[in-house]
C-alpha cells in the first residue's frame, strides 16, 4: 500500500505509461482515508469553536482555520497526481487518456443542469467510469471495445516494469 502511494507521488506528471488496478486503487483509498480524518478533525474543531463562540471566546477557532487550510493544500496538491494516475489507469485498461477529460467535462456539464434526467445520466456516467477503472489490464484492447483494430495498437510500457 505504501509503495503504491509513494509511486503515486513519484509519478505525478507521467502520463505516457500505464498503472495497474492496485497502483490506482491504493492511492485512492489512502486519499479517502486522509480526507475522512481531516473532515472529522474539522468537524470536531468546528463544533468546539462554535461552542466557544457562543460562550463569547475564540478558543479553538485557530485550529479549525488551520485544518481548513491543510485540507485545501492537500486537495490542491493531489490534483495533478490524481489526473496522472487516472490517465495511466485508463491507458492500462485499453482506453485513451483523453477519456478522463471527456468524463470530467460531461460530469461538469451534467452536474450543472438541474434536471432529473441529466442527474441520472451523470450517475450512469460515474458508474461506467468506476467500472472502467476496475477493468483488468488490457481488457478493452483484448475484447475490441472502441479499438477494433487491435493489431496496430501501440504497446505502452508500465512504469513498474523498468
Amino acid at each position: 500500500m505504501f509503495r503504491a502511494y509513494k509511486y503515486y507521488w513519484q509519478n505525478a506528471f507521467k502520463y505516457q505509461a500505464t498503472s495497474t488496478r492496485a497502483d490506482y486503487w491504493w492511492p485512492v483509498l489512502v486519499n479517502v482515508i486522509i480526507y475522512v480524518i481531516l473532515c472529522l478533525l474539522m468537524m470536531a474543531s468546528g463544533i468546539s469553536s462554535i461552542g466557544s463562540l457562543i460562550q463569547g471566546t475564540t478558543e479553538g477557532l485557530g485550529t479549525a482555520v488551520i485544518l481548513v487550510i491543510i485540507t485545501i493544500i492537500f486537495s490542491i496538491a493531489t490534483i495533478f497526481p490524481s489526473i496522472a494516475i487516472t490517465v495511466r489507469r485508463l491507458r492500462d485498461a485499453g482506453l485513451s487518456g483523453w477519456f478522463v477529460l471527456g468524463f470530467w467535462l460531461l460530469s461538469i456539464i451534467l452536474g450543472n443542469i438541474d434536471n432529473g434526467f441529466c442527474t441520472g445520466l451523470m450517475a450512469v456516467l460515474e458508474i461506467v467510469y468506476l467500472v472502467i477503472t476496475c477493468l483488468p489490464s488490457g481488457y478493452i484492447n483484448k475484447h475490441g471495445w472502441w479499438s477494433p483494430n487491435t493489431t496496430n495498437d501501440v504497446q505502452i510500457p508500465s512504469l513498474r516494469n523498468k
